[in-house]
């Protein structure tokens, strides 16, 4: 699809008004600005949904074809099918409209779309803008009609502390942004080799003064060098361990041990000597934690649902919830220690825009895309983290909202990032090719990105998820051919696929909307109208579909209608097709049922499991009248079996790091998506110096 958007001009009359105005929202066309007049906010529309909200408005009352909407929207442009209607969903998620019962967009069948509400130019008192100034000013002071001198004298004297606090106010933010020039000339950069050996190195940390590397090498092993990569110290332990962090002055070292259902804080000292270990905290994953001061530190740990921030005071063994500044829809990814030794915290909006904040809520830092690896650079004052790329490359950024390129990964990907006070970027770089094999062991689709999710069918055709591109799309394997289906281009994430029982369509997901598929392309998505992010989903008979978040099910026919909500708590369910049951696992053991209304009066207990198989229980399969599924124990991967017959006996099949998802080939055999060939080497990244004449 072509990249280039008609000028908004061309869809707006000459005549017509700049503002719009529709019951309790203004929507100012040249701005691309949506204001809520109840709420007093205002949204910034992307550009395409601008366009489409801007035809709605100058054609109000007319139904509006789809090809009428798909010719003014991308004229002489080829699109995919879906295209349409993913902006329709984001206006409408905008306007906070239900396509079942429309407020403003009704879906006209087999003719188009009609605009519902009424459309003034003209803004009444009780739906101004809450920028709208002139407009306010006119409505509530009738002595506006004074001659222009005798009005601004009356305005500044009665704004006078208003303007004294603006005053106060620029100071501040003229202080605020002191620590980085108007303009400034950012440094270059060229590569050096920390470690050559083959193997696994990552998760790197750079003490901020002393000449003191630290990183974990081959998943147990906590490795301490200098700066150069000589070797000094190293800890071998039984279980993995992870993220490794200097004090920014002390030679303290904290870093993380995953050890059974639960990750333990270790602090230990340059000789890898272990100085402090907290008690077992619950969690799924964890990333980096960061030095608040020489007793407390900041930790992020990814909970059932999702990440969480925690003060732990260290010298009492005291966890802390911290009260961070997010909306529910929201995602907290990680904590970062920056200027002045403060601790800054950063999110994801639903748009998947980042911005970096302090826990009062003050935004410090924006991107307009999401940032998953960051840290900060004390010799810069700035923000180094990764770009909006496919390929994920390095870039800095200043307050003043200057950003300038680091480094370009040429092979893999940089997982993980440390800079000294000296500006030396030191980054982990991890290549590896993933292999989906078939049941002769023979890879099917090879490739250095990230392939899994194989789903294959009884006709042997395997539908895949692949990141090759940098998003999330989805793949046929078919014939010894593979095709592409999907050209989503966006961030959404895809974690389920499934095939119909008539192996006709695929169900995948993006985040929480569910998407169907024939064999050739998109048919249509819906969402999913769960609150929280998808835990489950597939098929109830060909012609309806079902989803879960853990706390309710959905069912919706393919037309994306909700047919039934069920409020029912589980971390794991799944719909046998052929036999009409839930199968679900509760309190630790696994249970049939044919209803979920009623569970608990007719539920069948069919077997009891090891703790081992309930922790991070995903991947979910019914292949052949036996349940699969997969878990996590010491952040190992885990496959497990079990018979849906008589004795139901429970089965550990495969068990090794690394697994990133499995697949049951037609005779039963066990398919395995996993990295393959990992290496991971430590680069310095280090700004040249510059010459003078």
């Amino acid at each position: 699809m072509s990249n280039s958007l008609p000028n908004l001009s061309n869809h707006v009359p000459k005549e017509t008004p700049i503002r719009f105005y529709f019951l309790h929202w203004c929507f100012d066309c040249e701005k691309d600005e949506l204001w809520n007049c109840e709420t007093h906010s205002a949204t910034k529309l992307e550009p395409q949904v601008a366009r489409l909200l801007t035809i709605f408005l100058t054609q109000q009352g007319q139904v509006i074809s789809r090809e009428k909407l798909n010719d003014t929207l991308w004229p002489n442009t080829i699109v995919e099918a879906n295209s349409l209607y993913q902006l329709l969903t984001k206006l409408r998620k905008e306007l906070k409209d239900n396509a079942r019962s429309p407020n403003y967009i009704k879906t006209v069948p087999k003719k188009g779309y009609l605009f519902l509400p009424q459309i003034s130019h003209d803004s009444p008192r009780s739906t101004l803008s809450p920028n709208d100034d002139n407009l306010r000013e006119k409505a509530t002071h009738p002595d506006l009609a004074a001659p222009l001198h005798t009005r601004l004298k009356n305005k500044l004297l009665k704004h006078c502390w208003t303007l004294l606090f603006a005053t106060g106010a620029c100071f501040s933010a003229i202080a605020f942004f002191s620590t980085t020039p108007t303009k400034v000339s950012p440094p270059s950069y060229e590569r050096h080799d920390i470690t050559y050996d083959l193997g696994v190195e990552f998760n790197i940390a750079a003490h901020q003064d002393q000449d003191l590397l630290a990183y974990v090498e081959k998943f147990n092993t906590l490795e301490i060098t200098d700066k150069s990569g000589k070797k000094r110290f190293k800890k071998t332990f039984d279980t993995r361990i992870a993220h490794p962090t200097w004090h920014p002055y002390e030679e303290k070292l904290a870093f993380w041990q995953y050890q059974k259902d639960a990750c333990i804080l270790h602090i230990g000292n340059s000789r890898a000597e272990i100085l402090h270990s907290s008690d077992p905290i619950p969690c799924h994953l964890i990333t980096p934690p960061s030095w608040k001061s020489a007793d407390e530190l900041v930790l992020t740990i990814t909970e059932k649902h999702g990440k969480k921030a925690y003060l732990y005071r260290h010298k009492h063994n005291q966890l802390i919830k911290l009260p961070l500044p997010k909306e529910p829809e929201e995602s907290y990814i990680g904590a970062v220690r920056a200027w002045e030794g403060k601790i800054y915290y950063l999110i994801v909006d639903a748009k998947f825009h980042s911005r970096l904040v302090s826990l009062d809520g003050k935004v410090h830092m924006t991107w307009a895309f999401p940032v998953w690896l960051f840290n900060f650079d004390p010799a810069q004052q700035s923000i180094i983290s990764n770009d909006g790329s496919a390929h994920h490359n390095l870039i800095g950024k200043y307050r003043n909202g200057q950003t300038y390129p680091v480094f370009a990964t040429t092979q893999g990907i940089f997982t993980s990032l440390s800079v000294d006070n000296a500006g030396d970027v030191y980054t982990a770089a991890e290549s590896w090719q993933v292999n989906i094999r078939d049941e002769y062991n023979l890879p099917i689709f090879s490739s250095s990105s990230i392939d899994y999710l194989p789903v294959t069918n009884k006709l042997g055709e395997t539908v895949f998820m692949s990141r090759r591109t940098g998003y999330c799309e989805i793949y046929l394997h078919s014939g010894n051919e593979v095709k592409q289906l999907s050209f989503h281009k966006g961030h959404e994430y895809v974690d389920f696929l499934a095939w119909d029982p008539m192996l006709s369509k695929i169900l995948a997901n993006r985040d929480r909307f569910l998407v169907l598929y024939d064999r050739t392309d998109v048919l249509t998505n819906f969402h999913s109208q769960h609150q929280k992010p998808l835990k489950q989903f597939g098929w109830r008979t060909n012609q309806t579909v079902w989803s879960t978040d853990g706390m309710s099910v959905n069912t919706f026919d393919l037309d994306g209608h909700l047919l039934s909500k069920t409020n029912f708590e589980s971390d794991f369910i799944i719909y046998h097709t052929e036999d009409k049951s839930w199968i679900v696992i509760k309190d630790g053991t696994l249970y049939r049922a044919t209803s979920l209304i009623n569970f608990e009066e007719q539920k069948q207990a069919l077997a009891k499991l090891p703790q081992e198989a309930l922790n991070v229980i995903k991947n979910p399969r019914l292949k052949n009248g036996e349940l699969f599924w997969q878990s996590a124990w010491s952040k190992t991967d885990l496959i497990w079996q079990v018979s849906l017959k008589a004795p139901y006996k429970v089965t550990n099949i495969k068990q090794e790091p690394l697994i990133w998802h499995y697949d049951i080939a037609p005779d039963g055999a066990l398919l395995v998506a996993k990295m393959e060939s990992v290496e991971s080497d430590i680069k310095l990244i280090k700004p040249q110096t510059k010459l003078t004449k």
